[in-house]
């Protein structure tokens, strides 16, 4: 959960600015507060919001302990909650005071928390290693969590992050000297510490022994200070739920986004995979959520879980995915967006649907598999129901709403035939039906080749040329300029993703339209790939040089074969003093070679002797 700090002064700052300032009436310095200090890169996400305002409301006191996202402190005070906010950094502590006047900012550390306050509600979602202070005494792991469950109040509820150190971020982790730019850097909670719980079993048993009762525990997914994928207990390890399609998709695009550009050991998406299929996302997930109650005089019902939970980072949005009681996927709007979200030609989607059908697969899951084991009459089959089926979906040969803009992973196929997986963009204007065949093609193909994914064309020499094969598998044809189309539209469903500049986009563009069997991931910097990439550049280039010295060969014996066919024209052509001419030159020439070979021959077995 620690992430970078500074010990110095943020740069920039302006101190006299700060002492002229009036002082605060909502900051409350209860000792342990850190001076030049700042912790920077707060918990966030749309889910965090939405679980901790379910248990908040009028007349409810709430802590919330640790640096979090101004948004959710906002959510909670607008439900008319009473907050206090406890952060050890000063600085932070007054700059929050003055942005925030409905709370009471606590300046200071857990330790120096009144035992005798009491609260309903207790937000912890950054974890428990930014409670400590250097200012104070310090508290082991288990020791913190211990003084959070104290802090709840009976019939209270603890909505709690914890970092696992299994997680598949620190697996992939590639950040050389993480350890000194830590906050934890002084007082690192680590491996060593026995009293950590390291697991989510060990994690329930410690909040129970400390008196608390945990209903719920979700696994957070793809990184701690920005969970947007939240996996519940009846979905954990599940592998025959019919939402495992669903969880694997929404997976992979969380893990997408928040690790584009970021450079990491290996793709976290491969693990994840892997993971899934093992049913053992549970163990590998990068920190779990818990929920917990402490027990009061009245008997409250457990608090029920969702199955799946998937929210945006910057937004409001959030939505459930779950299975009813007949069977069928239903999908619930938790939290809709303030306002439409529009970027680039692109507008957010508001209302995200799921299949209903219990029973079937991923359409790019089953494009991959066919291509690992070259099942092309297979492939074609699907990429032609893939073909009609977007057909199907257009009028006038345009396509509208989140189809124009569907992926192969984007596709579920059922025994009643294709549909939607949720998405999250559709454009604003109806998009040719080529161009959007074309870029899912084109997009699946440029997986093939960054990844290093086996395939029946491995000696295809571009993104470009793999998807003009797999199009004609369906009929149809490519041009320069649908290319063209497809990567500029993609580029903007990237770009409305990442809030990308002009600049960015065309660099991206460029990145997009230059990718060659040797090419490395464009969108997650894994050194694994990476490796992989050079490995095929090499191979590429061993392979280019070998075929340089077949062809010299080749030319040079066809050579030698036309001089000989030369040599005999001319001996048949001429007449009784031509050809004695050319048998002597001929005689002359061959003794000349053997004479040079014999001399050769000589000389090294003197020097051998």
């Amino acid at each position: 959960m620690s992430d970078t700090a500074a010990l110095v002064p943020t740069q920039g700052t302006d101190y006299a600015a700060a002492l002229a300032a009036p002082p605060v009436s909502n900051l409350r310095r209860i000792g342990g507060e850190m001076f030049a200090w700042t912790d920077h890169n707060p918990v966030r996400g749309a889910l965090l919001r939405h679980l901790a305002t379910q248990f908040a409301g009028p007349g409810r006191r709430v802590l919330v302990a640790g640096p979090h996202a101004d948004d959710l402190v906002t959510a909670l005070t607008d439900g008319g909650a009473t907050v206090s906010w406890l952060i050890r950094s000063l600085g932070d502590a007054e700059n929050t005071a003055r942005e925030h006047p409905k709370v009471t900012v606590l300046a200071g550390t857990i330790v120096k928390l009144d035992p005798e306050e009491k609260f309903d509600l207790v937000v912890a979602a950054d974890g428990v290693e930014r409670l400590n202070s250097t200012e104070g005494d310090q508290m082991s792991a288990g020791e913190l969590l211990d003084r959070l469950a104290e802090a709840v109040r009976p019939d209270g509820v603890l909505l709690l992050a914890h970092d696992n150190h299994l997680g598949v971020h620190h697996t992939v982790r590639l950040q050389p000297g993480a350890r000194e730019a830590e906050t934890a850097a002084w007082y690192p909670l680590d491996d060593h510490d026995p009293h950590r719980p390291a697991s989510s079993e060990q994690l329930t048993d410690r909040l129970t022994a400390a008196g608390l009762t945990v209903d719920v525990t979700y696994a957070a997914f793809p990184e701690p200070a920005a969970p947007t994928v939240l996996v519940g207990p009846a979905l954990l390890g599940n592998i025959g739920s019919p939402l495992r399609p669903r969880l694997g998709t929404a997976l992979a695009q969380a893990f997408a986004l928040g690790y584009r550009g970021r450079a990491v050991l290996s793709d976290p998406r491969r693990l994840v995979h892997r993971a899934l299929r093992a049913g053992a996302e549970g163990t590998i997930a990068p920190s779990w959520l818990v929920i917990a109650r402490a027990p009061g005089a009245s008997a409250a019902p457990p608090i029920p879980g969702d199955e799946l939970l998937v929210g945006d980072v910057r937004g409001t949005f959030a939505y459930a995915v779950s299975t009813a009681d007949d069977g069928k996927v239903r999908t619930e709007v938790l939290a809709s967006l303030e306002e439409p979200t529009e970027r680039d030609g692109l507008r957010r989607v508001a209302q995200p649907s799921a299949p209903g059908a219990d029973t079937g697969y991923v359409l790019e899951e089953r494009l991959l598999h066919l291509c690992a084991t070259a099942g092309l009459a297979e492939l074609r089959g699907e990429l032609a129901r893939f073909e009609s089926w977007l057909r199907g979906q257009a009028a006038d040969d345009t396509l509208s709403g989140p189809v124009a803009l569907a992926g192969l992973a984007d596709v579920f196929i059922t025994p009643s035939g294709l549909t939607l997986l949720p998405t999250r963009w559709e454009p604003i204007e109806p998009v040719p039906l080529d161009t959007a065949l074309v870029r899912a093609l084109w997009e699946f193909a440029v997986q093939l080749i960054t990844s290093a994914q086996p395939h029946p064309w491995p000696i295809s020499s571009s993104a470009v040329d793999l998807t003009a094969t797999m199009l004609g598998m369906v009929g149809r044809g490519i041009s320069d300029t649908e290319v063209r189309a497809a990567v500029d539209l993609h580029v903007l469903r990237e770009a409305a993703d990442l809030d990308l500049s002009l600049a960015a986009q065309q660099a991206l563009t460029l990145q997009l339209l230059a990718v060659t069997p040797g090419t490395a991931p464009v969108d997650i910097e894994g050194f694994r790939e990476l490796s992989e990439a050079l490995w095929r550049q090499r191979y590429q280039a061993s392979h280019l040089l070998a075929l340089m010295e077949w062809t010299e060969q080749i030319i040079q014996s066809r050579d030698n074969a036309l001089s000989r066919m030369d040599r005999e024209i001319q001996f048949y052509r001429s007449g009784p003093a031509g050809k004695a001419i050319v048998m002597a030159r001929e005689a002359y020439r061959v003794v000349g070679r053997d004479g040079k070979k014999l001399l050769r021959k000589r000389r090294e077995r003197k020097a051998g002797n």
